[in-house]
C-alpha cells in the first residue's frame, strides 16, 4: 500500500457491517482505511485513509505483525514485534 514505508505484514477487513480495512506494517504503524468494493468489476474500489495508528515500536526490523477486527464492534487488535498487544477502540 502507498500508505506505508516498509512491508505490509497483515491486512484485515472488518467482518461485520463496518466498511473498514486495516493494514499492519513493518514501519510499526497500522493504517485504517474506509474501503468499499463494488459488485460491478469495471468500477474501481473506493479506498479512503481514515487514521494512522502509531504506538508500536520497530524491534529487530519488524513492526506490527498482525491485526484482527472484533466481529461486531469497530475495535482492532494488533500485535507487534515489540511484544505488545493493543486494543484500538
Amino acid at each position: 500500500l502507498q500508505y506505508h514505508d516498509r512491508a505490509v505484514r497483515s491486512v484485515a477487513f472488518h467482518p461485520g457491517k463496518y466498511p473498514l480495512l486495516a493494514a499492519a506494517s513493518d514501519d510499526a504503524t497500522v493504517s485504517i482505511l474506509h474501503a468499499k468494493v463494488y459488485s460491478d468489476l469495471l468500477q474501481s474500489p473506493m479506498i479512503v485513509p481514515v487514521k494512522r495508528l502509531r504506538d508500536h515500536a520497530v524491534h529487530q526490523g519488524f513492526g506490527v505483525l498482525s491485526c484482527v477486527w472484533h466481529p461486531h464492534q469497530p475495535w482492532l487488535f494488533t500485535v507487534g514485534a515489540d511484544h505488545r498487544v493493543y486494543l484500538w477502540a
